[in-house]
């Protein structure tokens, strides 16, 4: 369960919880698409929720996920990110759902956390470029929305519903292809016979 939904990179040679979802990649493109706008008003539609706290199935959220290409311009993105976001947290001593806490706190104008907002909103618009949608960088609306029982620093709900419908359409897209290609073929191959015993020697 997760209030945040906000993935870090983490090292390997750990054992990790069996609650945690990984994803084995250190592309730092994919840590900006995962911190996004859209990949978490998805996930929020997808997964199932307590309170205010998202459950991510992988199966329901991330497979169904249309990626959009993974451009320098993320990857130099989730760079920064993860750098700006570790020392933030260092200086702080605090935790990821403490620093976004703050993040999500309109009464908060520090500049560490306005600097985290910024990133956030940059990464947002990122995003709406590698899907090739331009025409809706100046109807993002970024500020304090309702997420939930709380607010949270991400787009307003009409960019948040006309994303989500534009990620359905490409999702039905994409299966649509998928499905041409043979990927989602459901027929079972045909059971081979049972062998029959072989009685040629026996005697009765």
């Amino acid at each position: 369960m997760s209030k945040t939904v906000a993935p870090v990179l983490a090292a390997t040679g750990q054992v990790f919880s069996e609650q945690l979802v990984v994803f084995a990649t250190d592309d730092t493109a994919m840590l900006a698409l995962l911190s996004s706008a859209p990949h978490y008003w998805w996930a929020l539609a997808r997964a199932s929720t307590l309170e205010t706290r998202v459950r991510y199935t992988p199966s329901d959220v991330f497979e169904t996920f249309p990626l959009p290409a993974l451009t320098p311009e993320l990857r130099e993105l989730g760079d920064t990110l993860d750098t700006h976001r570790r020392d933030v947290m260092l200086a702080r001593t605090s935790g990821l759902t403490k620093i976004y806490n703050l993040v999500f706190d309109r009464t908060v104008h520090d500049d560490d956390i306005v600097e985290l907002r910024r990133i956030h909103k940059t990464i947002d618009e990122a995003n709406v470029r590698a899907y090739g949608w331009d025409d809706l960088l100046d109807q993002l609306d970024h500020g304090f929305h309702p997420a939930g029982r709380d607010l949270r620093y991400t787009i307003g709900p009409a960019a948040q519903r006309e994303i989500l419908d534009r990620l359905l359409e490409l999702n039905h897209e994409r299966y649509a292809e998928e499905v041409a290609q043979g990927l989602h073929d459901k027929k079972k191959r045909a059971k081979k016979p049972k062998a029959q015993p072989d009685n040629s020697d026996r005697l009765f």
